[in-house]
C-alpha cells in the first residue's frame, strides 16, 4: 500500500493568527476543484479542538467536497508546532481577547478562499460559548458568513444558569489558581497512570477524553486559561443579543437540548420566539451538552441533516 494511501484525516498544524499560535485540525476536501463548501468549527469551553475528531470526520466522510477547519482556544492546551517542539502558553487570554483573535482566524481563512472561482459558503459551527464567538463573527462580518450552526449555545446569562450557579466560585481569581497550583502538584507527585484514571473516576470523560485532557490540557497553565475564560464568562456574557438576532437571525440554524444545565429551555423558548427567520430547534435525542463525550455519532447525524438542506 502507497504511503498516500495511509495519510489520514485530519490533518495537524498550527498557524500563527494575529501574533498567537493556533492548534489546527484541517479535514481538506477529496477533489481536484475548489471545495462546495469551509466549516470553521469553534468548540466550547475546555476548547480541546481533539474532542470533536470523531464528530467532524463523520461530517466529513458525508461531505468530502467541503474543507472543515477547527482549532483549539488559545492557552487552552499543549501541543506540538510544526517542528514538532511541545508549545505551551503561559499567557491566559481574557474573552475579549480570544474573540478577538477568533474573528481574525475567520479573516485569514475567508482571505484564503476568496481568490477561488467559486467562491465556497463560509459555514460557522459553535459549540456551547463557541456559539457566542460565531455570534461575535456575524456581528462583525455578518456579510461574509453563509450559515452558523449552534449547537447548545451558551450566548446568554451564563452565570446565572444553574451550572453557572454552582461553579461561579471555582472561576474567581484565587481559586483558579488554587486549582491550578494543585494540578501541576500532580504531575510532580503521581504518575501519569494515576492521573488517568482519576480523570476517568470523574465519571464527565470518556477513557479517550480523560486520556486527551491529561495529556495535552491538565497542566497549570492551561488551566488558568480555561478557568479565566469561563470567569470572564460569566462577566461578559449577560444579555441576549437580540438585536442582531432580530437582524440576521436567518443566518443561524440552533439546536439547544432538554435539561440542559448550562442552557436552560427558557433559552430555547425566548430564542424561538425572538428569531422567527432563522431555524431553532429542540433535541429529541436526549444529547447532553457536552455531546463530544459521549455523542458525537448522535450530534454528527442531526448536523449532517442540517448540512443536507444547506448545501442541496
Amino acid at each position: 500500500m502507497s504511503f498516500t494511501n495511509n495519510v489520514f484525516v485530519p490533518q495537524r498544524t498550527c498557524w500563527t493568527v494575529g501574533g498567537e499560535l493556533r492548534e489546527t485540525l484541517f479535514w481538506p476536501n477529496q477533489s481536484n476543484v475548489p471545495p462546495q463548501a469551509v466549516m470553521l468549527l469553534i468548540p466550547g469551553n475546555p476548547g480541546l479542538v481533539d474532542f470533536y475528531i470523531d464528530f467532524c470526520t463523520t461530517l466529513h466522510k458525508e461531505f468530502p467536497d467541503m474543507d472543515i477547519i477547527g482549532v483549539s482556544h488559545l492557552g487552552h492546551t499543549r501541543f506540538s508546532d510544526n517542528r514538532g517542539l511541545v508549545y505551551r502558553c503561559k499567557k491566559t487570554h481574557s474573552l475579549e481577547e480570544q474573540v478577538a483573535n477568533m474573528v481574525q482566524v475567520f479573516d485569514e481563512i475567508d482571505r484564503e478562499y476568496a481568490a477561488s472561482t467559486n467562491r465556497p459558503k463560509m459555514l460557522i459551527l459553535g459549540h456551547s460559548v463557541g456559539c457566542y464567538f460565531a455570534q461575535k463573527i456575524v456581528e462583525y462580518r455578518k456579510s461574509r458568513v453563509d450559515r452558523v450552526f449552534s449547537l447548545f449555545p451558551a450566548i446568554e446569562s451564563i452565570a446565572d444558569t444553574p451550572r453557572g450557579r454552582q461553579l461561579r466560585l471555582m472561576f474567581r481569581p484565587g481559586f483558579r489558581h488554587f486549582v491550578a497550583a494543585v494540578v501541576e502538584a500532580l504531575r510532580w507527585l503521581l504518575p501519569v497512570s494515576a492521573i488517568y484514571r482519576l480523570s476517568q473516576m470523574s465519571g464527565s470523560l470518556n477513557n479517550e477524553n480523560a486520556q486527551l485532557v491529561v495529556d495535552k490540557m491538565l497542566f497549570s497553565s492551561c488551566v488558568k486559561s480555561v478557568l479565566r475564560m469561563a470567569s470572564d464568562e460569566m462577566r461578559v456574557i449577560g444579555r441576549l443579543d437580540e438585536e442582531l438576532y432580530s437582524r440576521v437571525g436567518n443566518k443561524f440554524v440552533m439546536y439547544y437540548g432538554i435539561g440542559d444545565q448550562w442552557v436552560p429551555e427558557s433559552h430555547y423558548r425566548r430564542m424561538r420566539d425572538l428569531n422567527v427567520d432563522g431555524k431553532v430547534m429542540l433535541c429529541k435525542e436526549g444529547i447532553s451538552h457536552a455531546f463530544v463525550t459521549n455523542y458525537s455519532a448522535q450530534m454528527a447525524t442531526i448536523v449532517v441533516d442540517m448540512l443536507k438542506q444547506e448545501l442541496a
